[in-house]
């Protein structure tokens, strides 16, 4: 045995000690991320929406999740049952029960990743003309 191969499966694994936990992190930074919703943030809708819409990175689990509806510096505004699309398990949605008055509003958002980690957001719309 020479010391070339002996050292050549000490560098081996000293490569695999540092790369294995750098690519195996990234998926451990992966998290649950906000994509879309609807209305979608900023919006300033004609009327009303017939319901609240939020699309993530990932499936969702319902457990743990909400969806509140407020007027700008006002209460709650009650929504229907918090539900997962059936056909897109990345979607929760409410249905908007009441129609809405002309003015702001701001949706809070929280669910839980697969992973355990609590994943929440706010965004805001108005309804009628843009102030």
């Amino acid at each position: 045995m020479t010391i070339r191969s002996l050292l050549r499966p000490t560098a081996l694994v000293a490569v695999m000690a540092v790369g294995l936990p750098v690519l195996a992190s990234g998926a451990v930074m992966r998290h649950l991320k906000l994509v879309r919703t609807v209305p979608a943030a900023d919006a300033v809708l004609a009327a009303s929406p017939e319901k609240i819409t939020i699309e993530l990175s990932e499936a969702v689990e319902l457990t743990g999740a909400k969806l509140t509806l407020a007027k700008q510096g006002g209460a709650p505004i009650a929504l229907g049952a918090l539900r997962r699309e059936p056909t897109a398990p990345k979607v929760l949605r409410a249905d908007v029960t009441t129609v809405l008055d002309a003015g702001g509003y701001v949706v809070s958002w929280r669910t839980m990743s697969k992973d355990g980690h609590v994943v929440k957001g706010t965004f805001g719309f108005r309804v009628g003309a843009a102030k």
